[in-house]
């Protein structure tokens, strides 16, 4: 049911859709962020490790 008094504008839909595109992009920036830094301190670990045997410790 479409309510008659609520009439939205292309202008309207645009800053909708710009605003959930944001907050998406700002969502798909911060994953890959952690991502990042997920690998980041598993390598960091990994390497340590390695040196770690290597030298005996």
């Amino acid at each position: 049911m479409v309510d008659k008094d609520v009439l939205t504008t292309p202008e309207d839909d645009k800053k909708a859709y710009l605003a959930a595109q944001k907050r998406r992009n700002i969502a798909i920036g911060l994953g890959l962020l952690a991502f990042v830094v997920l690998v980041f301190l598993v390598s960091i670990i990994r390497m340590t490790q390695g040196v770690q045997a290597a030298h005996g410790g």
